[in-house]
């Protein structure tokens, strides 16, 4: 399964959430499948949500990381 799938299915999961975090060594790869650049504090905007790069090798989350 692509990343995008996956971010795809976490933002269905949880609609609500303003916010999604992507493993970061996934995060070029998502930008890449979206064609967008992050922006000046290093997100993207894709389907209303504000998507960050997170820890390595975590889980694509709605969750804040600690």
């Amino acid at each position: 399964m692509h990343i995008r799938e996956l971010v795809d299915i976490a933002i269905d999961e949880d609609a609500r959430s303003p916010c999604l975090w992507v493993p970061s060594e996934h995060f070029d790869a998502l930008c890449q499948a979206l064609e967008r650049k992050p922006n000046v504090v290093g997100a993207i905007i894709y389907r209303k949500k504000t998507i960050r790069a997170g820890e390595p090798y975590s889980d694509v989350t709605t969750r804040r990381p600690d």
